[in-house]
């Protein structure tokens, strides 16, 4: 009978053998801090005058005009009144590298004239899921076929009882926002604003 391998997933993550699926355990503070400073370090001016230099050089003349006018929106923010007010998770993913974990961020900045901006960010959180020493092929012998066509991984919060996994930053993309009213609801909701819907 062939020893069975162990599987070393990075510290925050493990194997449930019930399900066969990846948990990853997070904490929603450490989430909420690192954007938060992400966003701050951004909207600063020196930050902004960089990104607007290099995306001079890099993109199409169409969407630098875009940024440019999105920028203009935004002049002479004040990045210690930023206050992140809804955080949400659009997509979780896993490869056999790491996890990615898609996370919608609406946020209230003001300027120094004292009007207040409503923004909003796509922002991409990246893990390596394996330990120092862990191979895919290790996964691979352990789920079988379910390796190439279904494996998951299961989000937790906060669970004190396990370490949760260290999460870094790896693509921000800024928007626009408005607040649309839905009657079914008696809610006003936040939504994006991309460049296709300036566009009509």
């Amino acid at each position: 009978m062939p020893n069975k391998k162990h599987i070393n997933l990075n510290q925050g993550c493990f194997l449930n053998p019930a399900n066969k699926q990846i948990v990853v355990n997070l904490a929603s503070e450490d989430i909420l801090n690192l954007i938060t400073q992400e966003l701050k370090n951004r909207y600063s001016p020196e930050t902004q005058k960089n990104l607007l230099e290099e995306s001079s050089k890099l993109l199409p003349n169409f969407v630098f005009q875009e940024l440019l006018q999105r920028q203009q929106q935004v002049v002479d923010i004040n990045p210690d009144t930023l206050i992140v007010v809804s955080c949400q998770i659009a997509e979780a993913e896993v490869d056999d590298l790491g996890f990615d974990l898609n996370v919608e961020v609406y946020f209230v900045v003001g300027d120094t004239k004292g009007q207040n901006h409503f923004r909003a960010n796509q922002i991409v959180l990246w893990s390596n899921i394996w330990g120092d020493e862990e191979q895919p092929f290790d996964l691979e012998d352990e789920l079988g076929e379910q390796f190439w066509t279904s494996y998951q991984i299961q989000l937790l919060f906060d669970r004190t009882e396990q370490q949760t996994i260290e999460l870094e930053l790896s693509q921000i993309d800024d928007y626009a926002t408005r607040l649309e009213f839905f009657p079914s609801l008696k809610r006003f909701l936040p939504s994006i604003v991309t460049f296709t819907d300036n566009e009509l």
